[in-house]
């Protein structure tokens, strides 16, 4: 056991492991043209490092959801294991692409553990009254991680080439994994009540039949529409306009408003039980923005609009996830986040492939933002209320 300053300092191990995960995986993103030159593989090779994570994560969601269920602190050993490996695949060869792969793959697999893990760390780990801000948290570690390689990539290539993408990459994961290590041998689990856990299918049964889960994977399929569509099709998209040059530009504004969002508006959304309320908003600021941008674009309203629906945006994501750990039991909670992810990535996947027939279209590409936002509007609407939300079980959280 470990004293209260111990205990905080040994928690933050996992937000910067979820931090970690998206440093990783997105790494060598910001250059990918010059890292496939320098490694001596097509751009294709490069696009694989980053399309291993959605594609393993998709199939991994569930199984890691379940582990997580049954086996939590031993779930959250395996992924700091997995991405220690990944640190030092890059640290032994940065500059070899088999090394880098066979890192990138144990970090693929170790992600779901720590995205679907978001819900059951507050649960585990924190009082009630806490819960919240250790969702976003986590959530807000999530988007910094991609912020931060995002940004700082180009620079660290420019003055130390592959060998420097790796290695400071490497760092990050080595420390991150390490401390989550630290942080489970040391500090328990709030309670330690023992839990009664279902089987597989009894639990699986039970999670398809609330209808609020379904609705929170179209709201989610939503909402990783718009940002997986805007990630890959916004510089071609504004170029015809004069504006392809500050695509990065707009969207590093939009994902560090999104950070600010999922760090402020989850716990108000938890203390004044106004989750629906915030979540409407979210989605019609979608419908606001690119509808705006669809009729009339410009720098100025792109910035704006940007980082108006990034704020409320990506605040949902935290708010759907506090509100699934305030409604389930902590042996559902991994499994029921997995179910969320998995489906919302589905239909994102869907909406990104019809995407592509309009990225010669600006008012048409956009016209398809507002109508995923007024989708999400409408599944927002038909949401239970949240004034009064209790746990779906006699089985209460450790």
């Amino acid at each position: 056991m470990v004293g209260k300053v111990g205990r905080n300092i040994s928690l933050a191990g996992f937000p910067l492991l979820v931090f970690a995960s998206q440093v990783i995986w997105v790494t060598y993103s910001p250059v990918t043209t010059q890292v496939a030159s320098g490694l001596n593989v097509g751009k294709d090779a490069i696009g694989l490092l980053v399309m291993l994570f959605p594609i393993l994560y998709i199939i991994l969601a569930y199984p890691a959801g379940r582990l997580l269920d049954t086996w939590f602190k031993g779930s959250l050993i395996v992924a700091s294991i997995l991405f220690i490996g990944t640190g030092i695949a890059r640290f032994a060869a940065p500059e070899n692409y088999i090394a880098i792969l066979i890192g990138q793959f144990l970090g693929a697999v170790a992600q779901p553990f720590v995205i679907n893990g978001i819900t059951p760390y507050a649960s585990a780990y924190f009082e009630e009254k806490e819960r919240p801000l250790a969702v976003s948290m986590g959530s807000a570690a999530m988007y910094a991680g991609m912020i931060v390689a995002m940004a700082v990539g180009v620079f660290v290539y420019d003055y130390w080439s592959i060998i420097g993408l790796s290695l400071y990459s490497a760092i990050v994961v080595l420390v991150a994994g390490t401390w989550t290590l630290w942080m489970v041998s040391k500090v328990g689990i709030i309670g330690k009540a023992k839990l009664e856990h279902l089987t597989t299918f009894e639990s699986l049964k039970r999670i398809v039949k609330r209808k609020e889960i379904w609705i929170f994977a179209g709201i989610m399929g939503m909402g990783l529409s718009i940002l997986d569509i805007l990630m890959t099709w916004v510089q071609p998209v504004l170029a015809p306009v004069g504006l392809g040059r500050i695509a990065g530009m707009a969207i590093s504004l939009m994902l560090v408003s999104g950070v600010i969002g999922a760090s402020i508006l989850p716990s108000l959304a938890a203390k004044y039980s106004i989750r629906k309320v915030l979540i409407m908003i979210a989605a019609f600021t979608g419908i606001v923005a690119y509808g705006v941008l669809a009729t009339n674009i410009s720098m100025i309203l792109l910035y704006a609009m940007f980082a108006l629906n990034g704020f409320m945006l990506m605040a949902a994501l935290p708010i759907i996830f506090e509100w699934i750990e305030k409604t389930t039991v902590f042996t559902q909670q991994g499994e029921t986040v997995g179910i969320v992810m998995i489906t919302g990535h589905i239909i994102a996947v869907i909406a990104l492939m019809a995407s592509t027939l309009l990225t010669g279209f600006y008012r048409e590409f956009f016209g398809l933002l507002a109508m995923l936002g007024f989708v999400a509007t409408i599944l927002t609407a038909i949401l239970p209320s949240d004034k009064s939300l209790k746990k779906q079980s006699k089985y209460s959280t450790p």
